[in-house]
């Protein structure tokens, strides 16, 4: 008898395991709901230019890193990026035509790829569109995806 009590204990034990494991992935599907979700609050905190809002957007980590096209845009830290941010806005506003979103995950850890146009309003009202593509880690933190590498780039010979 005490055999069978261990043995109904063992797969009550199994059964938890298990079915904490499966309530805890979440579906391919949501996973890139929930980081399209983030891209756009991105894209509408750089239109609106936040730089509070953008900087949320970002983990708190201090290796955190956003890069542009040359060989001097790398900025680590909250900091250094909120410098960045800052020298941008309020000069111009910008925004994303994202004509080309793929997104893969492993648990809390994804990798983003984005190709379209950036549209750039000068502070005269000036309008650029140039061909722009940006990619980058997110990790989610409390729920929420956040920026871990964004690198953003224009493509030559678009």
């Amino acid at each position: 008898m005490k055999k069978n009590i261990q043995l109904q204990l063992l797969f009550l034990f199994f059964i938890s395991i298990i079915s904490t494991s499966l309530i805890a992935q979440e579906s391919p599907e949501k996973v890139k709901n929930e980081i399209t979700l983030a891209l756009q609050q991105f894209n509408n905190a750089a239109k609106n230019a936040n730089t509070d809002q953008l900087l949320a957007l970002f983990d708190n980590s201090a290796d955190i890193l956003f890069t542009g096209s040359d060989s001097a845009e790398i900025w680590k830290g909250k900091e250094q990026i909120k410098g960045h941010l800052n020298s941008i806005f309020p000069q111009e506003s910008v925004w994303f035509d994202m004509n080309r979103i793929d997104i893969d995950h492993n648990g809390n850890t994804a990798w983003v790829f984005v190709d379209g146009y950036i549209n750039i309003t000068m502070d005269k009202g000036e309008k650029i569109k140039l061909p722009y593509r940006f990619n980058g880690i997110m990790v989610k933190k409390n729920q929420a995806w956040k920026w871990r590498l964004f690198s953003g780039s224009s493509p030559a010979g678009k």
